[in-house]
């Protein structure tokens, strides 16, 4: 009688570091977010309205404005997402990548500071961001050495 083993369970070793996991949750967190906030703007807002001036239709600067707002924190969104996905691969670029994408994040959290739109939530997350993507084993895993 012949008998045929089981194969044996090998365990798939991991070799993304901790930290490079959390950073690339909490890029999914901001990604989720951006994506709600714009989708929001941009329902909110609404593409139909129009103002006719002397026969010709235009959409308001105010409302204008709100729209590309909502479609650059949706682009954001997307972007982050992507970047989160590239970050639990490992692939070399993202943590480049990750690092501009929360520069331009933090720029547009600025600008909207400024024009007294603040969003401090994200801007709150893109700091914290920043500063876990500066973490030694996050750098480390993405070998990438500190200038100066």
């Amino acid at each position: 009688m012949i008998v045929l083993a089981s194969p044996k369970k090998v365990p798939i070793k991991n070799n993304r570091p901790r930290s490079v996991s959390i950073a690339a949750i909490l890029q999914i967190i901001q990604g989720l977010g951006l994506l709600g906030y714009g989708g929001y703007q941009l329902s909110a807002h609404g593409w139909g309205l129009r103002a006719t001036v002397g026969g010709w239709r235009y959409i308001p600067f105010p409302l204008f404005e709100s729209m590309s707002s909502g479609i650059i924190l949706a682009i954001l969104g997307f972007v982050s997402l992507v970047v989160a996905i590239a970050f639990l691969a490992l692939k070399p670029q993202a943590w480049q990548t990750a690092m501009t994408l929360q520069g331009f994040g933090l720029v547009v959290g600025l600008i909207n500071y400024f024009r007294n739109r603040p969003n401090y939530v994200g801007m709150a997350l893109g700091v914290l961001l920043v500063l876990y993507l500066n973490h030694q084993e996050v750098r480390e895993a993405f070998r990438v050495r500190r200038i100066g």
